[in-house]
């Protein structure tokens, strides 16, 4: 997705999180074990103001942001709202080819304008369906998001896991996108954009299967074909 795209996905999904969050941060999130909205909330605040110091003041590590403290819940909304802008403000104005840190390594900042949409979008989710609400994810930016998941997040592997054992095809089956994921060693997945047949293939719409790959639904909720037990392990693998 071209950066203003990503913008203004930002700015409808941060304002659907507030709006759903509001007069609601004591309810539980079910998607988030163990959070109220408040705190589903203040992670998104602090989120939004570490990118913003990675792009505006070139802060090179989270251990180098500088922190920020708590706002109480008669403040939260008004607190995150104003950043929520901040960050659309600096991520409009910052060059696209400016490079910034990122625990990838160096990236351009489009990543991080990229890697908010989306974050921004899967929190937004989880405050909506918190309501009782059913939602989804706009269709093109969960297949973009899905792009995003494989490239920054299927690297990180959590610790004790079995291997996946077997290659996985996922297909968007309302929108464009395909990708085929194979892994030649116990360290290394390679994704290709492409249509192949795999071990197993994971199908649906391109926000379930989103919300599955951040394990937010469960596989029920898509189509599994093939080996339902690598499509299982391979959700399990990474580290979210």
């Amino acid at each position: 997705m071209e950066k203003a795209e990503l913008i203004r996905a930002l700015q409808r999904d941060g304002t659907a999180l507030a709006t759903a969050a509001d007069q609601h941060l004591t309810r539980s999130v079910a998607s988030c074990p163990g959070w109220t909205m408040s705190d589903l909330v203040w992670h998104t605040t602090r989120v939004h103001n570490a990118i913003v110091q990675i792009i505006r003041d070139g802060v090179q590590g989270f251990d180098k942001l500088v922190p920020v403290k708590r706002a109480d819940d008669d403040e939260l909304i008004k607190t995150y709202s104003a950043g929520l802008q901040d960050l659309i403000n600096v991520a409009t104005q910052a060059d696209p080819t400016a490079m910034i840190w990122s625990w990838t390594g160096p990236v351009v900042s489009t990543w991080a304008v990229r890697r908010m949409a989306q974050e921004t979008a899967v929190h937004a989710w989880d405050a909506v369906n918190a309501t009782g609400t059913s939602t989804t994810i706009e269709a093109a930016l969960a297949s973009d998001g899905i792009d995003e998941f494989l490239s920054n997040f299927l690297p990180r592997g959590r610790e004790g896991v079995p291997a996946v054992g077997g290659s996985v095809h996922i297909h968007c089956t309302d929108i464009a996108g395909e990708w085929t994921i194979t892994q030649p060693d116990a360290r290394t997945f390679v994704v290709t954009r492409e249509h192949a047949k795999g071990t197993c293939a994971i199908r649906g719409a391109a926000s379930d299967v989103l919300l599955a790959l951040w394990r937010r639904l469960p596989l029920s909720q898509v189509e599994i074909i093939g080996d339902a037990g690598v499509a299982q392990r391979f959700i399990e693998h990474t580290a979210l």
